[in-house]
């Protein structure tokens, strides 16, 4: 009779301990997740779409409220926001923080340079991911991780035509990054806005130019409706890399599989805002020619002439910065590696 009651009383603390560790390994988490990026656009949808990947990946385990820019913190608080542990994460672009780290903005595009496809190799299976950790490094965040990538950028929305060097001089130009210091150079006067503000700063001639996004981003942002001139390629950024920083606090506590979670949607996005991107680009392209959008390709000889100041300003900054240069090497030496491929392996379409 005592050892069935032993029996029984070890049965029912095994029972007692299972569902107790369930409960423990079931705690859901909430995160809050500040973005830079307006609602409605496709980085902002790569945000959400990451959210519901991450709570289905976790089965509920761990939930992320998003914020659009300006909802919960302004575009351009986020980082601060999330180095202090005011909010769990956010999602934005390296760009943005050039002036905390100027390598930042290699990590973003870099004028001239990879296309999407190759800069994800560089990143993933080149130097790419150990030179974007050492560049975060120094701010003492959880984790940071890629998240979103886009297609080559429109180069201008323009209320008056940009068919010669001469006509950047004096030009009020929306943008950010080294592709400021470059159309600096070239005589512009550059301003940087969030991406919320653009379409009034064109309305209102307060700016004369502006690039922000993708043809199908800024079709949503109806820069179309205010512009006279759309100008392309997009030869500042031939791809634009979003990532997410998360808050050290909040990634401590997270158990490994919701870190191998988290770390695996990102990069799962990733290839989702590659294939979504391409066919709203595509679409937005075509819905802008029936809309008699004036598109104008520019000027080859332009193209090499910026190209020259691009890479003079690299190698200006390699110079200074020792870390700047081990990047600027390593992406021109991929990029070059790859163009090879693409050289040899790319059929003739027309």
């Amino acid at each position: 009779m005592k050892r069935a009651k032993l029996l029984v009383a070890l049965v029912v603390t095994i029972v007692m301990v299972s569902v107790w560790g369930s409960t423990v390994s079931a705690k859901r988490i909430k995160w809050k997740m500040a973005t830079s990026w307006p609602a409605g656009i496709l980085n902002q949808k790569v945000c959400d779409m990451f959210a519901k990947e991450v709570y289905d990946m976790s089965g509920g385990r761990l939930q992320i409220k998003v914020y659009p820019a300006g909802k919960l913190i302004g575009a351009l608080e986020v980082f601060d926001a999330v180095r202090m542990g005011t909010i769990d994460m956010a999602s934005s672009t390296p760009a943005y923080w050039i002036g905390k780290t100027e390598a930042a903005d290699f990590f973003r595009s870099c004028v001239f340079g990879m296309e999407a496809i190759e800069r994800l190799a560089w990143m993933y299976e080149g130097e790419g991911m150990a030179l974007y950790e050492e560049m975060y490094a120094k701010f003492g965040f959880g984790a940071t991780f890629p998240m979103g990538i886009l297609w080559p950028e429109v180069l201008a929305w323009a209320n008056k035509p940009i068919r010669s060097m001469d006509d950047f001089k004096g030009l009020k130009f929306r943008t950010s990054g080294y592709w400021g210091e470059i159309l600096a150079d070239a005589g512009a006067s550059v301003v940087m806005l969030p991406g919320g503000e653009v379409y009034e700063a064109l309305q209102r001639n307060v700016i004369d130019a502006a690039e922000f996004a993708t043809p199908g981003i800024d079709k949503i942002l109806a820069f179309y409706e205010i512009s006279t001139h759309m100008l392309v390629p997009g030869v500042h950024q031939p791809s634009s890399m979003m990532d997410i920083i998360i808050s050290k606090k909040s990634w401590k506590k997270l158990p490994p599989d919701l870190k191998a979670i988290v770390k695996n949607a990102a990069m799962a996005i990733t290839l989702r805002s590659l294939t979504i991107g391409l066919v709203e680009d595509t679409e937005a392209l075509e819905f802008f020619k029936e809309k008699g959008v004036n598109i104008e390709y520019l000027d080859s000889e332009i193209q090499r002439t910026l190209r020259a100041k691009a890479y003079a300003l690299m190698d200006q900054k390699g110079a200074k910065d020792p870390f700047i240069k081990r990047i600027w090497e390593s992406q021109k030496k991929f990029h070059e590696k790859v163009r090879l491929h693409k050289k040899l392996m790319t059929p003739l379409y027309e």
